[in-house]
């Protein structure tokens, strides 16, 4: 599991995506243009990427899903400082 990750935020418009994972080079790129719980859940389920890449696409969505919900209702919200 990598120790330290970077998460680049930029639009995404031509890789069509919400977020990507860059196994590599331990880097994650996410979209800023999401609600803010699906922001959450992009940066969720590119991290479960990075951690396990094992994993199936199917089996990292349902993951993210489910951990995301659980810190939204706890009330996590992003908030720039």
């Amino acid at each position: 599991m990598p120790r330290s990750t970077k998460v680049v935020v930029r639009k995404l418009g031509r890789e069509r995506a919400a977020g990507e994972a860059y196994y590599g080079c331990n880097e994650i790129a996410i979209d800023p243009r999401q609600t803010p719980s699906d922001y959450l859940d992009t940066l969720i389920h590119e991290g479960t990427h990075l951690a396990f890449p094992e994993l199936t696409e199917e089996a990292v969505c349902a993951a993210a899903t489910f951990i995301s919900r659980i810190v939204w209702k706890h009330g996590y919200r992003k908030c720039d400082l």
